[in-house]
């Protein structure tokens, strides 16, 4: 009879633990916030090193370009070293730092902050507005009445997104969450759409993200980002995107935006002068560290 009772104990633990019997599913909004404990929880590397490929198709041709890209995520200054141009020929073009701009050598917006984006989820991030963010659209500042007197303060958890549970599925074999995101304010700010959440882990393993991109003619689109642990970081490895942009003047510009980041690293020290133009031209001639 022992026997039987601490066998039927052993089964009902394994249920409750394992979300059966007694359990108590998690809501949406818990996933959200436990996915961003977990990514918060995470290191951010001083330094990243990645390969960028570039395989956007436009309507005539398709980028091609592919660099190695050496980042300081404190202020996003890299170090570019260009390995082919757009048309896949290899480059011309010599390497230098890039101050967070790399039109140089690639018309993507600052992919040198790609592969560590968090898309909002850390809570203590770089400090620069998000990479997919609409430009002139800060996070609001809480708003106080005049002449109101404050007499205590209450801490409240702030979701900034309508979260919808749109059930489990997998990724690569791995049992995930996914869940639809609304932003109840400022959609330029809170660009998540969807994000598919690892059951094991609790870190993201996909996200839908808006992409908000500005310039003379600003547009918007859906994209895809694919993300991996990689020496226990965090990192964007795969994004993919189509986008359509009507405009006046008949002018019409679509096609699909698709890039990958690969062979990526975490150098511990890598020489200052690789960040900063001035000093980079003072070192002109000298062999590159390899990153």
């Amino acid at each position: 009879m022992r026997l039987l009772q601490r066998a039927l104990l052993a089964v009902a633990a394994f249920l409750c633990f394992s979300g059966g019997l007694g359990a108590q599913a998690l809501s949406p909004e818990d996933i959200y916030l436990r996915a961003q404990q977990a990514v918060s929880a995470l290191p951010q590397p001083d330094y990243i090193a990645f390969t960028l490929q570039d395989n956007t198709q436009k309507q005539h041709s398709i980028d091609q370009e592919r660099l190695r890209i050496l980042v300081r995520s404190s202020d996003g200054h890299a170090f570019v070293v260009p390995i082919r141009g757009a048309d896949g020929n290899p480059s011309r073009d010599q390497p230098g730092v890039a101050e967070t701009s790399f039109e140089r050598w690639t018309a993507l917006y600052r992919i040198g902050d790609f592969p560590l984006a968090d898309f909002g989820l850390r809570k203590h991030g770089s400090g620069r507005p998000g990479i997919f963010e609409a430009s002139g659209t800060p996070q609001p500042e809480p708003t106080t009445r005049p002449g109101v007197r404050v007499i205590a303060s209450v801490r409240v958890v702030n979701i900034p997104y309508r979260i919808v549970n749109l059930g489990d599925t997998s990724i690569d074999s791995h049992p995930v969450y996914h869940l639809g995101l609304q932003p109840r304010y400022d959609a330029g700010h809170h660009v998540l759409r969807e994000i598919w959440i690892d059951k094991t882990s609790l870190l993201p393993r996909r996200y839908v993200a808006e992409r908000f991109v500005g310039g003379l003619i600003p547009f918007r689109y859906l994209v895809t980002v694919n993300a991996a642990v990689i020496d226990g970081h965090l990192v964007n490895t795969h994004a993919d995107g189509h986008f359509n942009v009507n405009r006046v003047l008949l002018l019409h510009y679509s096609g699909e935006g698709r890039w990958t980041a690969s062979d990526v690293t975490f150098p511990a020290a890598p020489p200052l002068w690789l960040f900063d133009p001035a000093m980079y031209a003072q070192h002109k001639g000298e062999a590159i560290p390899v990153f």
